[in-house]
């Protein structure tokens, strides 16, 4: 039987992010992708566990993974096992770019910068992929994700009460959330395990997605799943 997995994207992400990962897992799953643009985590949180399995796995890259943490402590009981890559559990940092803002009024610009800090820098068709990702998703429904992103709560001091498998996987080059967090992260998991891919940015998944792919298949062959 095909595991079911809610697969949520990063900011100004769509399905093609995890397109070629869900391809590569072939009959091991049955992929949901979940995009729930609002201007909180919690309304999000809301609409995706109305919308998802009774029970699943869940994946969840930067924003997509304060999302993702976010639904496995709201539902720790239907979450089966975590995949987190690029996400900060701490909270905002006050102080830095308004993401949200310029979105709205000038969306053209704010994802050209995106798209050369997201990936590593020779990663020119990621990084081109990102911004068809981010034309698509508009920029309205990522200045809400951003609002949503710029207003998290603090899930660090509540990462011990997640008993779920987990995986955390980093791009070691990721610009916008060093390694060190992804760290910090998978040892506040009560049962988590930690992977850095080389020559990778903040988007493991979009730009190794052969290597991220073969790790998850291996995390879920060896956890025991509780149904």
């Amino acid at each position: 039987m095909a595991l079911d997995v809610v697969f949520i994207p990063a900011l100004l992400c769509d399905a093609e992010m995890y397109r070629e990962v869900i391809a590569a897992a072939g009959g091991h799953i049955h992929a949901h992708v979940m995009i729930s643009p609002r201007p909180s985590l919690a309304a999000s949180v809301a609409d995706i566990l109305a919308r998802a399995p009774a029970k699943f796995a869940l994946v969840g890259t930067s924003y997509g993974g304060n999302l993702a943490l976010e639904v496995a402590l709201a539902a720790p009981e239907r979450v089966t096992a975590l995949w987190l890559m690029g996400c900060d559990p701490a909270a905002p940092q006050a102080g830095g770019p308004d993401l949200a803002g310029g979105l709205r009024t000038q969306p053209e610009a704010v994802i050209d910068m995106l798209a050369g800090l997201v990936v590593h820098k020779e990663a020119t068709e990621a990084a081109a992929a990102f911004k068809a990702m981010a034309h698509r998703i508009g920029g309205e429904a990522g200045a809400a994700q951003a609002t949503a992103y710029g207003t998290k709560p603090e899930a660090t001091s509540r990462l011990g009460s997640l008993h779920m498998p987990a995986m955390v996987l980093w791009g070691k080059e990721d610009a916008i959330v060093p390694v060190s967090v992804g760290r910090g992260l998978a040892d506040d998991l009560p049962h988590a395990h930690f992977h850095v891919l080389k020559d990778c940015g903040h988007l493991p998944t979009l730009e190794k997605p052969a290597e991220s792919m073969a790790l998850f298949i291996e995390f879920l062959a060896h956890e025991p799943h509780h149904h």
